[in-house]
């Protein structure tokens, strides 16, 4: 059965062996989608013979279906067309099926579902489009189903999980630094297959709730720990940003110790600068031509000139695709400009940049260096704790080697 929907606009293809949920998903969508171009499909073969056709934007697809399933069928079409959006709307909620699909995956959404959170879905894993100039970037991206990890974490962790003595803790304390593995943990525990009542932000409690044995199922079967780059010279920046990252969400809390959405402040901070290891893992010479000197002092505007997007914007786009929560999105993308004071009140996302800058002035990573505008913290009316908050900087990086 395959159904096309004539109005111009996003191409969105739909799979469930159910011909009811299709019908459903029709009727729904012909009133509430306006300008998408919706296929449906009751196959994976089905699906696979429409995209062979003509590429689609979405693929949403139910995971238990007859011959393939929907896990299958999204790795096929990655392989096909790596920018692709891939999603799951599906009524399974254990953790083998998700664990299954958490490589190839973007988001997970569960049935029932309506209009607007399919909306949601499809417009949140494209919002970020247009703030990626370069087409091959946004592609790369959409292939890029988790972050490289360092080769000594990795190396630990493979240990560790064969280690009968180890338990949640060690392994917690191994996995938490970890940029990557960090948000790739993240990412499935808060996704609609665990419907959680809560939003998850504690690392070591995501490891908990899913148990040792699946998060070894997860980092051997489902590519949690990618080597897409290696070497001491990506080693040595991934360790860099993990120690930053510790310490911004620290100084992040310092600034603002109760914050509107400390959930968001927390995931947001941790994961503010993932687009700068996407980067250096998908676009090495990029990555060597910013990193050089002689090519002048590294800024966000020769981010945009060399790689088409800022870091900001890649680790945005990322995360979003992912479904990552929108305020954590929002401080990524906004960490380095956080846009105009509206009241004089202290947000989130201004905590982390006021955090980023006095980091700044001591001593940048790449990428960060964008020192702290006096100006702007004078509009936000903090200017007289500038010097408390460069001396609990000072405490912190006493305490480690991240400069």
């Amino acid at each position: 059965m395959t159904d096309v929907l004539t109005e111009k606009g996003l191409r969105v293809l739909f799979v469930d062996d159910d011909p009811n949920v299709l019908s459903g998903l029709r009727r729904m969508l012909h009133s509430e989608c306006d300008g998408w171009e919706t296929s449906f499909a009751t196959s994976a073969a089905e699906a696979l013979a429409l995209f062979a056709k003509s590429p689609f934007d979405v693929v949403m697809t139910d995971m238990r279906m007859p011959g393939m399933d929907g896990a299958d069928l999204l790795m096929r079409v990655r392989e096909m067309n790596p920018g692709t959006v891939r999603l799951v709307l599906s009524g399974q909620t254990d953790k083998a099926s998700a664990l299954k699909a958490a490589s190839v995956a973007h988001q997970y959404l569960s049935k029932p579902t309506d209009a607007q959170a399919l909306k949601n879905a499809v417009s949140r894993a494209r919002e970020l489009e247009h703030r990626l100039g370069q087409p091959r970037l946004r592609s790369a991206l959409g292939g890029l189903d988790g972050l490289p990890s360092p080769s000594s974490t990795v190396r630990a962790l493979n240990a560790a999980l064969v280690d009968p003595s180890s338990d949640v803790d060690s392994i917690a304390r191994i996995v938490e630094p970890d940029l990557g593995i960090s948000a790739k943990l993240l990412q499935l525990i808060n996704s609609a297959f665990f419907a959680l009542p809560r939003e998850v932000t504690s690392v070591r409690e995501a490891v908990a709730y899913l148990g040792l044995d699946n998060v070894r199922a997860l980092a051997t079967s489902a590519d949690l720990i990618q080597t897409l780059a290696s070497g001491p010279e990506f080693d040595r920046l991934a360790r860099q940003l993990q120690a930053h990252s510790n310490s911004l969400i620290q100084l992040a809390r310092h600034i603002l110790p109760r914050p509107r959405r400390p959930a968001d402040l927390f995931t947001g901070t941790l994961l503010h600068d993932v687009g700068l290891l996407a980067a250096a893992a998908l676009v090495p010479n990029a990555w060597a031509e910013l990193a050089s000197t002689s090519t002048g002092p590294w800024t966000l505007d020769k981010e945009r000139e060399v790689l088409g997007a800022s870091h900001a914007d890649i680790g945005a786009y990322l995360l979003c695709l992912w479904g990552m929560p929108y305020g954590a999105v929002d401080i990524v993308a906004r960490h380095h400009d956080p846009g105009p004071v509206v009241g004089g009140v202290l947000h989130e996302v201004h905590a982390v940049y006021l955090a980023e800058g006095l980091f700044a002035e001591v001593g940048p990573l790449p990428g960060h260096g964008c020192e702290l505008d006096a100006s702007y913290a004078d509009e936000l009316g903090v200017t007289e704790m500038l010097g408390t908050w460069r001396c609990y900087r000072d405490e912190l990086l006493g305490g480690t080697n991240e400069r």
